[in-house]
């Protein structure tokens, strides 16, 4: 399988990642998601591969999206969004997601990845379900973040495999987290979302994607046998996966044309909590050829 890696004069394969973000610049959100990008070549389990990361947010220009590997939108979950010396976390906006669809569409490739999880918050404290639980019930983290080998098998192999993985095909890929909890968030039905056609048939959050609410997430995840060698869960396991306090805000239906499950819900029997486009969905981008791509 061919993958859209550029490959570096020195044989290094690099992706170019455009990160959708409402934090404030001066967040520790945007600070450790910059500090992931700067070390995840070194990851052994991410393939060495390099991220070249930049930032997109309300106030931002418009990207010229075509020009990037990867579009990964930022969870719902707002934590660690404000500025540090503040402590105040933004309210999510999403309006540049929204504003730019057809933009989006024009440049969207043949890969998408969607989770119920705000995995991007989790994996820059260190969640893994394969974590001992100390004194007082709280599951001890794993340290250093991100490049710690216990760090993989939870919330940072969840972000680092999906990101990768979308980056390889043809076109722009797609990457997002959870779109619900925080006021603000549910962005994925919204009118002007350029998923909504595909998650539709769809009316509301209550027919094919289904947020959980306070009480009912799902912090047992199933990696089902079929996708336990898919690139999407490498190195991945359901205890891994689980008990983050939360794992998984949201879920989606089973039967989505055009996506498959990547982890179901072991709480909900006929919902999946991340899902992944299996080629058949077509759009612009993804007739066009790789240009000077490198294979996996």
């Amino acid at each position: 399988m061919l993958l859209a890696w550029n490959v570096s004069a020195e044989g290094e394969r690099r992706i170019e990642v455009l990160w959708y973000t409402y934090a404030d610049p001066m967040s520790r959100y945007r600070s450790m998601i910059r500090s992931l990008a700067s070390v995840v070549h070194t990851i052994p389990a991410s393939g060495g591969i390099r991220w070249h990361l930049t930032f997109f947010d309300p106030t931002t220009p418009r990207p010229a999206f075509e020009r990037f590997d990867v579009l990964v939108i930022q969870s719902g979950e707002a934590f660690l969004t404000g500025d540090e010396n503040e402590k105040t976390n933004m309210v999510p906006d999403f309006r540049s997601i929204l504003s730019n669809r057809r933009y989006i569409e024009r440049a969207r490739g043949d890969r998408t990845f969607l989770t119920g999880s705000d995995a991007d918050l989790h994996a820059m404290v260190g969640d893994t379900g394969n974590a001992p639980v100390k004194e007082g019930g709280f599951r001890i983290t794993c340290n250093p973040v991100f490049v710690a080998t216990t760090c993989w098998d939870g919330a940072a192999g969840h972000v680092i495999n999906a990101i990768n993985w979308a980056a390889g095909g043809r076109g722009l890929g797609i990457v997002s987290f959870v779109a619900a909890e925080f006021p603000n968030s549910r962005w994925w039905l919204h009118p002007d979302s350029f998923l909504r056609e595909e998650l539709s048939g769809l009316r509301s959050y209550s027919s094919l994607v289904v947020v959980f609410g306070p009480g009912r997430r799902d912090n047992a995840p199933v990696i089902p046998s079929a996708m336990s060698t898919h690139r999407l869960n490498a190195g991945l396991t359901s205890k891994g996966l689980s008990n983050w306090n939360n794992s998984f805000h949201a879920g989606f239906r089973r039967a989505i044309p055009g996506y498959v499950p990547v982890v179901l819900s072991g709480r909900y029997p006929d919902l999946a909590l991340a899902i992944a486009t299996d080629g058949t969905l077509r759009h612009r981008a993804a007739a066009r050829p790789t240009s000077s791509r490198g294979p996996q």
